[in-house]
Formats: structure tokens, sequence, C-alpha cells
């Protein structure tokens, strides 16, 4: 009795969707190689922003007011290095999605090489028998299972090389991400540096007076009291002069540590001058501040190495703008911390 045919179906849908995922892969790729031109062009135009407010305020010869001037630019360069980072960041998380999409077309491709086998263990075993039609169907199988071999090895090298792809592209994302994070680091430092004062810690002048705006906005929409004191460090000249600016420096230092330690952790102090300081405090009252600064003088007064300030108070009102507050502030020094 004459054997049934064999027809084994070819998993033709399964190989196009194996192209058609190559194919997204690749898009992926191309975009993950625009995302790292525009990360580098964002580099660049944040070294070119940096350059140029640097020649700018070289020009001008290093005074406070071409520094004041350059300071957008230099705000502009910062914003775009984090772009940049965050940039940086993205393309690190689309190449690994790419090595964990060619991962599961590794794992599909071994599948389809699987099956294919099993497909010509079906087409092989005992196929001969007598007369030219089944001599002739015995001959197409085992073409189909050569072919079948064929792109089964096909199959095998593609798995093993988009592994090997999977493998580098990990390797360039873990890179990515640690240039991120150091950048991101340094983007940090940066805007610290800017946005302290060197010597004492405290805040610089324009950050700080752009702080000394928003406390006073949510002073207002908390209907809650706001006071600033105006601190003026005495005989700043005087010891710059006998002694140095070195012994200058220590004198503003110990008058900082001073009001720090006797104000809270989240009040504002702001150096505006060489010897002024301008310190906020929400929530207080005057009869809060007096007492506080009050126990400041006292602690100064009886340090081995002596430091006196003098302070004018004011209280926010209604009509008050920062200005216009900081003035009063002023006014309320003691005659004699006036030049």
């Amino acid at each position: 009795m004459p054997r049934p045919r064999i027809d084994v179906p070819i998993t033709l849908d399964h190989d196009q969707t194996l192209v058609d995922r190559e194919q997204t892969l690749s898009d992926f790729d191309q975009t993950g190689s625009e995302s790292d031109q525009t990360a580098a062009d964002r580099e660049q135009a944040a070294a070119d922003s940096d350059q140029a407010a640097s020649d700018r305020d070289l020009l001008r010869g290093g005074d406070p007011e071409a520094h004041g001037s350059s300071r957008e630019v230099r705000s502009r360069s910062a914003q775009r290095r984090q772009y940049s980072a965050r940039g940086r960041g993205e393309t690190a998380s689309a190449r690994d999605q790419v090595a964990r999409a060619r991962d599961l077309a590794a794992s599909a491709r071994d599948h389809a090489a699987e099956l294919r086998d099993r497909e010509l263990a079906t087409h092989e075993p005992g196929l001969e028998g007598e007369g030219s039609e089944i001599s002739l169907r015995a001959a197409e199988n085992r073409t189909s299972a050569a072919d079948h071999r064929a792109l089964a090895a096909e199959g095998r090298v593609r798995a093993a090389a988009d592994r090997e792809q999977a493998a580098r592209d990990r390797e360039q994302a873990s890179r990515d991400v640690t240039q991120a994070h150091v950048e991101r680091d340094a983007l940090l430092r940066q805007l610290a540096a800017a946005e302290t004062d060197g010597l004492t810690g405290t805040r610089s002048r324009a950050t700080g007076l752009e702080d000394f705006d928003h406390e006073i906005a949510r002073a207002r929409r908390a209907m809650g009291p706001l006071v600033i004191a105006y601190v003026d460090v005495v005989g700043l000249k005087a010891v710059n002069d006998a002694h140095g600016h070195g012994a200058g420096d220590a004198l503003l230092q110990r008058a900082v540590k001073a009001i720090r330690a006797h104000l809270r952790s989240y009040d504002l102090i702001v150096r505006i001058g060489g010897d002024e300081f301008l310190c906020v405090m929400s929530g207080a009252t005057i009869k809060d501040a007096r007492e506080r600064f009050g126990a400041i003088q006292i602690a100064l007064a009886t340090d081995p190495d002596r430091c006196e300030i003098k302070v004018g108070f004011a209280s926010l009102t209604a009509e008050d703008s920062a200005a216009e507050l900081i003035k009063r502030a002023d006014a309320e020094l003691p005659a004699s911390a006036r030049r």
C-alpha cells in the first residue's frame, strides 16, 4: 500500500516577521545615531556660549558689570549642557531597547531553526517506494529539506550576529549613562558655584535676590509675615588695611558663621556687598528677628576674635517691592554703620 503524501508548510510568515523586526531595529539604530549627533551639537553650542561669555568678561576687564551682563549667556550654556546630559540618557535607554529587541529576534531565529529541523525530520524518513510519482515527491521533499537546512543555518548565523550587536549596544549604553551622570554632576557643581558666594557660603547677590523675590511671593500667598535684616560687618576696611585681606576674609566668615548658627536652616542669607548681607526670615516678626540678632551680637562680642555687626530691620507690607523693603531696612541701620 502506497504511503500517504506528506505536505510540510513552509514558515514564510515567520521569516517575514523577522525581516520586519530587523528593519525596525535598523530604524531604531538610526534614531540612536541621530540622538548622539544632537547631543554632540548641543555640547558644542554650550562650549561656544561659555567661550563667548569668557571673551566678553575679558574684553570688559573682568569687572562685576561685565560678569553680570554675560550671566544670561552662561545660564543658556548651562541649560544646553543639561539638555545634552538628558539626551545622552535617552540615547542610552534607546540602546537598551535595541539590545533587548535583538535578543528577542535572536531567540526567534533559533526557534525558527529548530522548527525547520523538525520539519526536515518529517520530510526524510520512509519516502522510498516504487514508481516515478513517489520518487518525484521524495526528491521534492529532499530539496525542500535542503532549503530548510540552509535557512536554519543562516538563521543561526544571524542570531549570533544579533547577540554580538546586543552586547556592543549594552556596553555603549553603559558608557552613555556613565557620561550622562558625569555631566550632570559637573553641571550641578557649576550651578552651585555660580549661586554661592565662594568666601562665606551665602547666596550670591544675583541668585539671592531672585530667591528673595520668591520668598516675598510665598509670604503673600500664605498671607504670613516676613522680616529682613540688613547686616553690616563693622570695620572690614580697617582690618584689611591693618592686617591684610586674609584677616578681612576671616572677619566676614566669623560673622556669617554666627549668623547661620542662630537663624533657622531655611532662612535665606545673601551677600549683597563686600561687607553687607541680607537675611530673610519668613514667618517671623520684628520681635523674633531682634531677639535672634541680639544673641548673634552677644556671641560675636564674646568671641576671642572680636567681631561687630550693625543691623537694620524691616517687615513686609502689602505695598512693598523687594527694593523698597531693602531700602527701609538699610535706613534702619545705626548711623555709625553708614559710610
